[in-house]
Parts: structure tokens; sequence; C-alpha cells
């Protein structure tokens, strides 16, 4: 056996046939393999209870792919063969069964084999100095001869050329070789895993387990709940981090990093397509809301869950009918649009865009609406992609009716990215689950400021040319709590984009002129 390099397959067999498995052994290494394989295998009785070879053996199993089980009437009532056969099924290893004849015919083989599993004595035991779960020899070797006689085996028969039946064997040890080696590697790292109480450093990160689950999902192969829960992708278990209030803003904002990295798998954050993917959330029913002096209807409307992302801003700026045509721009001043768009502050696709000026945000509504196919919401009257009113943000913001200072009620240090957070940026999108609004948009709080559609003196109005300040809600990893209470009223000039400024769409009534 090659020291530097892992054996490919782990040999298991009777001593009185050791002649034929050293010409095997000779065979495979002419063909290249690298069997491990213990010469000097103890006899069949007399190996003392905390012998290091029943370790070596284990490590032996442990460290290939493939177990080739030698069947002949003496391995088959060997319990050191049955123990090593149980370690293999135990660690995931992959059985390659050869059945030896020797100078019989492969039915005489199958009868003296049922009669040496018939013949071992029904209270014999496993020795000491192997580990089994099962200790009785003859049940285990039935369950194991059960396990083994579903698998193809190569027979090595004296009416059979050796060098025939060796090619069928390499065959079988090849067959899928990239898998049987990628599942011992994950049962063996899983095993790691749980011995190590499960400590997440020895889990594999997504760039490892994405080629883990292409081939599981051609193959797919029946696993064990161990191994099924050490492959679930890295995504999902940060995502179930962020589920815990208790997880630190600081730890928010790597997962929001990481998943920026390895791929956000989130619906409503990416592109699909070259189109925005966008998670559509019903804000209804409508109502009535009161600003300052002014009443407003708001009619029911779809909100956006998360405000729009980088990657999603950057769909309309690289897109040939987006971000420099013209047709965009109609009504706003002269001098948009392309030449004003400020770089992300933090370029993270999964983060919100920031620096976005309202122009700018009112133009890629007008993109994406032509993109969008609305009829599926609703029959009787066309929505518009657009910026929310400050009634509809308010509105989606503080419950309707419910009028509750923050999406979620009375504020709760944790419960969002502002200045209490202490993180001075804006993290990932959707990091504070626990923030959700009524109508589950998240980030409604905090992150970043977010643009309504209306004038901030004259609130009633909307208009493209005026040059008027305009609102802006929601607050910002910039400022504080305060700033961040659904009725807090802040606004900006339209012109400007300020790395704490972003928006988030709505799909609602359309309004003239926009």
């Amino acid at each position: 056996m090659n020291p530097t390099s892992a054996p490919h397959v782990f040999i298991s067999y009777s001593r009185r046939n050791l002649d034929f498995v050293q010409q095997l052994v000779h065979a495979l290494k002419q063909k290249g393999k690298d069997p491990w394989f213990d010469q000097l295998k103890e006899p069949l009785s007399g190996i003392a209870a905390g012998a290091p070879w029943w370790k070596q053996i284990q490590t032996g199993i442990e460290e290939v792919d493939n177990f080739l089980f030698v069947i002949s009437p003496d391995s088959i009532s060997s319990p050191y063969c049955h123990a090593e056969i149980n370690y293999a099924r135990e660690h995931g290893k992959r059985l390659v069964p050869l059945l030896y004849c020797g100078d019989v015919g492969k039915s005489e083989t199958y009868k003296a084999i049922d009669a040496a599993i018939e013949a071992i004595p029904d209270d014999e035991e496993m020795p000491d100095s192997v580990i089994s779960t099962i200790r009785n020899l003859k049940n285990l070797a039935r369950e194991n001869w059960g396990k083994i006689s579903d698998i193809q085996f190569v027979a090595f028969t004296m009416s059979t050329p050796f060098e025939q039946s060796i090619e069928e064997l390499l065959q079988a040890l090849d067959l899928d070789f990239a898998w049987v080696r990628l599942h011992s590697q994950l049962t063996q790292s899983a095993k790691l895993w749980e011995a190590n109480n499960f400590d997440d450093d020895y889990l594999w990160g997504a760039n490892r387990l994405k080629p883990v689950h292409d081939m599981i999902a051609r193959r797919k192969p029946e696993l064990d709940t161990l191994v099924q829960q050490f492959i679930e992708p890295e995504q999902e278990r940060l995502l179930r981090e962020i589920e815990n209030p208790n997880t630190t803003h600081q730890r928010r904002r790597d997962i929001g990093d990481r998943l920026g990295v390895i791929g956000d798998t989130r619906l409503g954050v990416g592109v699909k397509d070259g189109i925005p993917d966008i998670l559509w959330l019903p804000v209804n029913p409508g109502g009535e809301i009161k600003i300052e002096n002014t009443t407003f209807k708001v009619q029911s409307f779809y909100i956006a869950k998360y405000q729009v992302t980088h990657v999603q801003f950057q769909a309309f700026v690289e897109a040939e009918d987006g971000f420099k045509k013209s047709d965009w721009w109609q009504g706003m001043p002269n001098g948009f649009p392309h030449h004003t768009l400020t770089t992300q502050f933090i370029k993270a696709v999964n983060n919100p865009r920031d620096s976005i000026s309202w122009y700018q945000a009112v133009a890629f509504c007008r993109w994406l609406d032509t993109k969008l196919p609305t009829a599926r919401f609703t029959s009787v009257e066309k929505l518009a992609v657009r910026l929310p009113t400050e009634w509809e943000w308010r509105w989606a913001a503080q419950a309707g009716y419910g009028q509750w200072r923050y999406p979620w009620g009375e504020w709760k240090e944790g419960y969002s990215n502002t200045s209490e957070a202490g993180l001075g940026r804006a993290i990932g999108v959707g990091m504070y689950p626990h923030g959700v609004a009524v109508c589950g948009a998240l980030d409604m709080v905090g992150n970043l400021w977010e643009w309504c559609l209306n004038d901030n003196e004259k609130i009633q109005d909307i208009s493209l040319d005026n040059g008027q300040y305009k609102t802006i809600q929601g607050g910002s990893f910039f400022s504080n709590e305060l700033h961040a209470i659904s009725s807090f009223r802040n606004s900006a000039k339209p012109i400007i984009g300020d790395s704490s400024f972003g928006f988030r769409i709505v799909l609602a009534p359309p309004i003239p002129g926009l």
C-alpha cells in the first residue's frame, strides 16, 4: 500500500483464502489500484481484548471509498469479517462483494455459504476485541449476508479466466467513483461534526457543498439523517441564525455579507432573467390616515418585501433599454440621468441600493413597470410599479389602523439597523426578520431611508419637475430610533443620492403624470 496516498479499496477476507487474495492484490496493483490489505491478518481466534489490530482495521476502513468483501464459506462465518462489514456499513462505505468459488461452481458455493451460516452456534458472541452493535454472530452474519445479497457479485470461478474477472471487478470499483469518494468524505465529515458537538466550524462552506448538491440532484441517493443535516446549504443555516432575536448586530452584518458572496437564494432579493425578482406582499384592507392636517384615503396595494437591492438596480443600469434610455427620464429636470449616478457605497449584491436620488428611483420604477406583468394581481384596475406615497408607506409601516410607532409595535433594541446598532453602514436586506411589519415587509425601519413620491411641505403634491423636497421615511443606519418612528417625517432634495438613501417600491393604482 502506498503510504503517501489514500488507498482505493479495503479488502476483507478470510485468512484461509490468503493465497487467492494475494493473487488478487497483485493484479489490482498492476492495474493502478492501491488496496488496503492486511497480509498478516489475525487468525480466527486468540486475539487479545484491546489488541491494536482492530483499531488499525477501523482506520483502514475509514480511509477508503470501496469496501471489497471476498465472500467464501470461510469468510461468511468469520466474526472478524462481519465486524469489518458492519463497521463499513455504519460508515457509509460502498460494498463491493466478490464471490470466491475456488474449485467449485457458483451454485455449490452458495449452498456452502448458507450451510456455513447455519453451522454457526446460536449462542456464539462476537469477540470482545472488535466493536459491533450486534453481538450475536449468527444474527450479524444473516443480516450482513442479506445486505450483501442485494448487490451484484463479481464472481471468480474456475470456468472464467482470472483476467476477465479482474476487468469486471475494476469496472465495479470504478463505477461512479466520484460519487463513492464524495459520499465517503461526507459520511466521515458528518461523523466528525457530530463527534465535536455539531460545531459549525466542522461544516462545509457553500463552495464545497455546491458540487455535492449538484451530484445529489443527478443521482438522487438515499442519505442518512446525519448526512442530510450536514449538507444543509450554508444559506439555510445562516438564514436560520438570523431568526434568533439574540443574534448580534455584528453577526447579522456578517451573515448579510456572506450571503452576498455565496449567493443569496431568498425570493425577492435578486434578479431572474435580467429582471429584478420582486416579492410582492398585499397590504389590505385600505382605509383613511391623517398626516398633519390632511386626511388621505389608502387603497389596497402591494409592497415589496425588501428595499431594492444593489443587484436589482444594477439590472436597470446594465439593460440595453435601461438607465440610458431617455424614455424613463421624461418630464424630469435637464441633466439627468446617468452622469449623476453615484457609486454604491456598500457593494454587496444583496445590500439595498444606496446613494440613489428620488429621480433615479422614479426612473427605475418606470422601467420595471414595462417588464412586470401585473394582470395576475387584479382583473379590475391596472396597477403600476412606482414609489409609495407617504400615506401608503405609513399605512404599511404602522399596521394600518393600528398606528404602531414601529412595524413591530413599541421600540425594541436589536430589531433594526439604526444608529443604536453601531454598525455605521447598511447591511444585507432582511437581516432582522423579527422586526417585520404586519404586512410582511422587512427593514421598514433602519438600514436606508426610503423615498416617497410626494413633496414634504405640501404633502398631497406629487410632481416630477417642481424641484421641491421629497419625503423620506423609516430612518437609516445613521439615524436613531426617534427618526425611525413611522410617523416621523423627513425630507431631502430629489437630486441628492446620499449613502443613507435607498428606496422600496409598490404595485399600486397609477398616478397621472408619473
